[in-house]
């Protein structure tokens, strides 16, 4: 097996580059390893059995229930997941015990350290060992397992890093850069399903039914519901609330208070504990003492301190009912003027004004567009809320009626299609909702119990909406029945033939094209100067362009490429123009040929091993 690693590294002057799949994260480590006993038990406790090492079913399920949690129910999805979780388990394991075979060595002092550096151990910014204990704990760990675990990860890092870390060269190849660097000429026509004629395919319910039964595995769906309800969404009134500029202007002018900046008064106090201390301060300011020069002259320590702070400038003050009970007391309306000593909790106080602005009313220009918005939301609101109050009544009046609630509340009932609990194109994906859809007033004994939701708010400012749910169908998780899925295997069959008439239709327009030069079936309007980076066509149409092979005749080359089932785009090669400049392409080479050698390499130490999946 390292014969080969030696000689695939030696291959175009390119090292190594292994990229170790590592499905073992910081608290999953490779603890699903085990050895294998009896058959039977072996079947119950592994999913796979490496070299005689049994790969745990219970962890392979962990993984896959995580990795397929947002696979919408589609089994194709789930299945393909599901091989490639085991996959990657088995490949982990291969690197796992490669880094054994090398006596790769990773030292108690590396472990400590890495440990010390992992953020999730952190606590004010540093390690933190309780921290680290209880993590553990909390994850199933004692500090040697867990070290165990670590080194064996660290192993497999470090395998990694000898391998593709290493330094390489790749000189430059002077044809592939040519290539790199050509343009070409091309004329490219969309072509559609359209064209095909699908008058007379007649799918009967035997070829559903025998389709059905022949892949039963691909209708294995979630569990899931169908359900009616009725909604009240705020931003269904938006448009309902028209605001006016007349209106606006009449909410200014009534209002006018609202949109005035109040004045402003900027202070200064001196506090001191002694009423004798505080009229004899007043006495020194009347005789033209400045305040300034009083406050630099009284003992500034914490017995002298304000309730706002210590004494000197407090800054500006809002001069409406925000204004602390005190200042208004000293009623100063002169800059300059000072209060009498005014009794406060402690002591006294001695207020001077420094500074005063007037009130200043919002330039209409500047108002107008806030209050749109308040009397749109006040609108808005108004109209919410009296619908939650029908809501209500309704629900009090019909609890059992969804039809009769919505009717009462005047919205219309609404029907879903059959729907998973983690449906993000549906209304369930609100918790609140599907949590009750998918809970025990609305599913009892594996039935639709058919009951009527509560009024259920979700959302919040213009987004909020409340919901009457009302579960009429439920599925358990498992294979579908034919009548469930009996519009999505017609369609399928159907899709199957159009998409095969519609490949073999284009499919001999491009071969009479190639023959004759010219089709009636296809016309070309549209050219194109194209690089290999081109943008102005889909990536995949460019690299058909480029992957033709010109004729050394100069006859005119056609080819094809399939968008999907139902689009392609036919192109045909006109000129080719090769450049003079030769560039060093290695950043854009690398990438393949790692991806080539890893997967080379996986399948070489794979071949080394006795790999045996079980049953199920």
């Amino acid at each position: 097996m390292m014969e080969t690693i030696r000689a695939a590294a030696n291959h175009v002057a390119v090292k190594i580059i292994f990229a170790i799949i590592i499905i073992s994260f910081i608290f999953t480590g490779v603890g699903y390893f085990g050895f294998g006993g009896n058959s039977v038990r072996d079947e119950q406790l592994y999913v796979a059995k490496v070299d005689g090492e049994g790969i745990s079913r219970a962890q392979f399920e962990a993984i896959a229930k995580q990795q397929t949690s947002r696979a919408m129910g589609d089994s194709a999805f789930i299945n393909q997941i599901r091989q490639e979780v085991l996959s990657g388990l088995i490949d982990n394991y291969l690197a796992y015990k490669l880094a054994k075979d090398l006596n790769i060595h990773v030292s108690d002092a590396k472990i400590k350290e890495t440990i010390s550096k992992e953020k999730v151990f952190f606590e004010n910014g540093k390690f933190n060992n309780q921290k680290y204990l209880n993590t553990l704990a909390a994850n199933g760990y004692t500090p040697d397992s867990y070290a165990e675990n670590l080194r064996t990860l660290l192993q497999q890092q470090q395998l990694m890093n000898t391998l593709v870390y290493s330094e390489f060269s790749l000189p430059v190849d002077s044809e592939v850069s040519l290539l790199e660097n050509q343009t070409r000429k091309v004329y490219v026509s969309p072509i559609n399903s359209s064209i095909i004629n699908m008058d007379d395919v007649k799918i009967s319910t035997e070829e559903e039914q025998k389709y059905y039964d022949e892949n039963k595995n691909l209708f294995f769906k979630k569990e899931r519901v169908k359900f009616k309800y009725i909604v009240n969404a705020k931003q269904d009134y938006l448009n309902e609330a028209e605001i006016t500029d007349d209106l606006v202007n009449q909410e200014y002018n009534s209002h006018i208070k609202d949109y005035t900046f109040p004045a402003k008064k900027s202070f200064s106090v001196i506090f001191v504990t002694n009423q004798n201390q505080a009229e004899d301060i007043i006495k020194d300011l009347s005789t033209g003492a400045e305040f300034a020069t009083v406050i630099k002259n009284i003992d500034q320590n914490k017995d002298n301190e304000s309730p706002y702070g210590k004494n000197g400038s407090l800054g500006w003050f809002a001069d409406d009912d925000s204004l602390p009970q005190e200042f208004k007391d000293a009623n100063l309306q002169k800059v300059g003027e000072i209060s009498k000593p005014i009794a406060v909790n402690g002591g006294y106080l001695i207020v001077k004004l420094d500074d005063l602005q007037e009130a200043k009313t919002m330039d209409f220009d500047y108002a107008k567009f806030d209050i749109k918005s308040k009397l749109m939301n006040e609108r808005v609101n108004h109209a919410f809320e009296n619908k939650e109050n029908k809501i209500i009544s309704a629900l009090s009046n019909q609890p059992n009626d969804l039809d009769a609630i919505a009717k009462e509340a005047g919205l219309i009932v609404k029907e879903s299609d059959w729907t998973y609990y983690n449906d993000p194109n549906s209304i369930l994906r609100y918790p609140e909702l599907k949590d009750v859809a998918f809970g025990n007033e609305m599913i009892e004994e594996g039935k639709a119990t058919n009951k009527v939701s509560d009024m259920i708010p979700v959302g919040r400012d213009m987004g909020m909406s409340d919901f009457v749910i009302q579960v009429i169908d439920y599925k358990p998780e498992g294979i579908a029945t034919f009548d469930e899925v009996k519009d999505e295997i017609h369609s399928k069959l159907y899709n199957n033939i159009l998409e095969e008439r519609f490949n073999s239709k284009v499919d001999g327009i491009v071969k009479e094209l190639n023959e004759k030069g010219n089709s009636p079936n296809i016309q070309f309007t549209q050219n194109y100067t194209l690089n290999r980076n081109s943008t102005e066509l889909d990536k995949k149409v460019v690299d058909m362009v480029f992957n033709l092979v010109p004729s050394v005749t100069n006859k005119r080359v056609y080819g094809v490429e399939y968008i999907n089932s139902k689009n392609a785009y036919i192109a045909v090669l006109t000129d080719v123009i090769n450049s003079q400049e030769q560039t060093d392409i290695s950043s854009s080479l690398l990438p393949m040929l790692f991806q080539n050698t890893y997967f080379s390499l996986t399948d070489d130490i794979r071949s080394q091993a006795k790999i045996e999946i079980m049953p199920n």
